[in-house]
C-alpha cells in the first residue's frame, strides 16, 4: 500500500500542474502576465517539494491556485489528505483559506464549514467544532445537516453532556441514523443508562426510572437499562422486580447473563427461594451454557447439596463442554476432599497452574477492534462504540 506521506506531493504536482497547463492557454488568449506568474509559483512549489518544505508548498499552493467551484474540490481534497495524516494545522489552514473567499456559493461555503469543523474535531477543540456544527445544523439541504448532528453527538458523547446527545440524535433524519452499523437508538439507549447512573449516585431515583423507560423505548434489548434497572429495585429491597428485570438480561443480550448471577443469587436467597434458584440455573445453563452459569450452578448444588453431587454434577457436564474455569472449579472441589491425603500436593499445584493460566487471559474482549481487558466497558475505550465489549468465550472464557 502507497504511504499517504506520498501522496501530498503527487497531490499538489497534479493540481499545479494542471494549472500551469491552464495558464498556458491563458497565455495564447493574451493573459501572458497571469500566466507567467502562475508558472512561476509553479516551480516555486515543486522547489519546495524537492527541499522537503511542506509547508511552503501548500502556502504556494493556496495562494496561487485560484479558487473557484470547478477548483474547490481539489482544495477539499487536500485539507481532507492532511487531516488524515494527522496534519491538522495545515488542514485547518486550507479550509479557513477556502472560507476567506468570497466568489464561493452559500452551498460550497457550508461545505468548507463541515470540513473546518472535522478538522477542529479531530485536533480536540471540541468548543470550536461545536459551534460550526451547530450553524450547519440550520441548513435544510439534507446532508450536511445529517453529516453535522452526527458529530455533534459525537462530542456531547466526549463531553458526556448526554442530554443534548439524545436531542442532536432525535434531530436526525431516522434513514440516516446509523453510524459505522450501529443504530443511533443503541446510543441514545446508552445515554439515557448514562444519566441513570448519575440520577441513582444522587438519589434521584424517580429520574432513574424516567430515563430507564425511556433507554428500553429507544431500545428494547438494552441488557444495560434491565441491570440497572434491576440494581434500582435491589437497593429498595423490591427482590421480585429486581428478579423480574435480572431475567430480562439474557433474552435481550445473553452475552451479558454473567453480569446477572450476583445479585439474581442474591433475590432469589433474600426471597427464601432456594429452588427456584436451581431451577432457574438449571434452565440457562441449557439455554445459554457458559463457565459463569455454571460455576453459579455448581456452587448452589454444593450449598444445598452437598460438595460430592456438585462433584457429580461438574464432571458429568464438563465431560460434554470441557472448559478451563469449570475445570479448575472441579479441581478445587476435589482439592478440600483429598486435603493432607496422598497426592494432594500435586493437585494444589495442578490448581495453581490453572489459576495463573487464567490469571493471564483478559474477561472481556471488544467484537468490533479487540480490546481486551478485565472489566467490562460498555463504551469500547479503543473504537469508542456501544455494546461491543463481550465476555470472552471458549476453552479459556465463557
Amino acid at each position: 500500500m502507497v504511504d499517504p506521506l506520498y501522496l501530498l506531493p503527487v497531490l499538489l504536482l497534479m493540481a499545479l500542474a494542471w494549472f500551469a497547463g491552464r495558464s498556458y492557454g491563458l497565455a495564447r488568449k493574451g493573459n501572458q502576465e497571469s500566466s507567467r506568474q502562475l508558472a512561476q509559483n509553479y516551480f516555486q512549489g515543486i522547489n519546495f517539494l524537492l527541499n522537503e518544505q511542506p509547508d511552503q508548498a501548500i502556502d504556494t499552493f493556496i495562494h496561487s491556485v485560484e479558487v473557484t467551484p470547478a477548483t474547490l474540490e481539489t482544495h477539499l481534497a487536500l485539507g481532507n489528505l492532511m487531516r488524515q495524516r494527522g496534519e491538522i494545522e495545515r488542514a485547518i489552514r486550507v479550509h479557513q483559506n477556502l472560507l476567506s473567499r468570497p466568489n464561493l456559493s452559500t452551498q460550497q461555503i457550508r461545505q468548507a464549514r463541515l470540513e473546518l469543523g472535522r478538522d477542529f474535531l479531530k485536533a480536540g477543540l471540541l468548543d470550536r467544532a461545536e459551534r460550526l456544527f451547530l450553524d450547519l445544523v440550520e441548513d435544510e439541504s439534507g446532508e450536511l445537516r445529517q453529516a453535522s448532528l452526527l458529530h455533534l453527538v459525537q462530542i456531547y458523547r466526549d463531553e458526556q453532556e448526554w442530554d443534548k446527545a439524545i436531542r442532536a440524535a432525535d434531530m436526525m433524519d431516522r434513514r440516516h441514523q446509523v453510524r459505522g452499523g450501529q443504530a443511533l437508538a443503541v446510543e441514545q439507549a446508552q445515554f439515557c443508562c448514562e444519566l441513570t447512573v448519575k440520577a441513582m449516585a444522587n438519589g434521584d431515583l424517580l429520574q432513574a426510572r424516567r430515563q430507564l423507560k425511556s433507554a428500553l423505548k429507544f431500545n428494547r434489548n438494552a441488557a444495560r437499562a434491565s441491570l440497572l434497572w434491576g440494581e434500582l429495585e435491589l437497593r429498595q429491597r423490591n427482590y421480585g422486580e429486581a428478579l423480574r428485570h435480572y431475567c430480562a438480561v439474557p433474552k435481550q443480550q445473553s452475552d451479558y447473563l454473567p453480569e446477572v448471577l450476583g445479585p439474581l443469587r442474591r433475590c432469589f436467597r433474600e426471597m427464601g427461594n432456594d429452588a427456584g434458584l436451581i431451577k432457574l440455573l438449571e434452565d440457562w445453563l441449557a439455554s445459554y451454557p457458559g463457565a459463569s452459569v455454571l460455576g453459579a450452578l455448581t456452587e448452589e448444588i454444593a450449598q444445598q447439596q452437598g460438595e460430592k453431587q456438585a462433584i457429580e454434577f461438574l464432571t458429568s457436564y464438563l465431560k460434554e463442554r470441557p472448559t478451563l474455569r469449570g475445570l479448575n472449579a472441579l479441581l478445587r472441589f476435589h482439592l478440600k476432599q483429598q486435603m493432607d491425603r496422598e497426592g494432594s500436593e500435586h493437585l494444589e499445584l495442578l490448581q495453581k497452574l490453572l489459576d495463573a493460566l487464567l490469571s493471564r487471559r483478559s474477561a472481556y474482549r471488544c467484537i468490533q477492534c479487540g480490546f481486551k481487558g478485565n472489566q467490562l466497558h460498555w463504551l469500547c475505550p479503543q473504537c469508542l462504540q456501544w455494546e461491543t465489549v463481550r465476555p470472552v468465550k471458549g476453552l479459556e472464557g465463557e
